[in-house]
């Protein structure tokens, strides 16, 4: 994407000032190509976290909730408490993903610029909760209608024994609350004994 916004550039460079409206639309291109390469690099990033693999659950989850408040100028709130360092993989990909989706659904549909992460492990579960102040909205109507993100959140913690639960209320807000059981900690630890 790189070379295709620099090979716009040069095409623009060799066009005649008098060519007005053919350097705009070269230009609109070169910008395009700029914007995409800066999304597919930050795709990359959340379809493999490796921040996920080396530092765990709750150090990902701040540098990812650091980095999306820098993109998109906007304030996240993020806070861990007690997250285990071995936590099974499957478990951290799914709150991961989960943190993803809510976070970005709430950036797009919430008018809000300020979020509030919550990361901690209670009782043998970890528990996610992502909330907003937004807009808001009707948690029945959306699982049933055509968006994916809440049904995607759903079936991704059914996966590793989760549940998710949505209050919201227009005008009130939005809170994405997900747990997820620690069982196959707590095995694999008695099993090393």
């Amino acid at each position: 994407m790189a070379l295709l916004a620099f090979v716009l550039e040069s095409v623009k460079q060799d066009f005649p000032a008098t060519q007005g409206a053919a350097r705009r639309r070269i230009e609109d291109a070169c910008q395009s190509a700029r914007e995409l390469g800066t999304d597919i690099q930050a795709l990359s990033h959340r379809l493999h976290p490796s921040k996920l693999e080396y530092l765990g659950l709750a150090a990902a989850g701040a540098g990812f909730c650091q980095e999306l408040a820098t993109r998109q100028n906007v304030e996240i709130d993020f806070h861990s408490e007690n997250i285990p360092k071995a936590v099974p993989k499957e478990t951290s990909l799914c709150l991961f993903r989960v943190l993803q989706e809510a976070l970005q659904n709430a950036l797009k549909h919430s008018g809000e610029r300020r979020f509030d992460v919550s990361l901690k492990c209670v009782v043998n579960e970890i528990e996610l909760t992502v909330h907003d102040s937004g807009v808001g909205f009707d948690p029945e109507k959306a699982m049933s209608g055509q968006g994916l993100g809440l049904t995607s959140m759903k079936e991704r913690l059914k996966l590793v024994d989760g549940q998710v639960s949505v209050a919201s209320m227009p005008q009130r807000g939005t809170t994405i609350h997900a747990r997820v059981p620690l069982k196959s900690l707590a095995k694999s630890a008695s099993s090393v004994g």
